[in-house]
């Protein structure tokens, strides 16, 4: 059973395991809201 997870790929390994697919979630978000950040003050007219 150990080499069936060892051959999977990475998507697959990401999906079957809760904590690397909490991760990953968290990950995305954190880089989402710190994009959308950083695109939010360049907006902001300077005065």
């Amino acid at each position: 059973m150990a080499t069936e997870t060892e051959n999977a790929p990475w998507p697959q390994q990401l999906l079957d395991s809760i904590w690397l697919l909490a991760l990953a979630a968290i990950i995305y978000w954190m880089l989402a809201y710190v994009v959308w950040g950083v695109i939010d003050v360049l907006t902001v007219p300077m005065g």
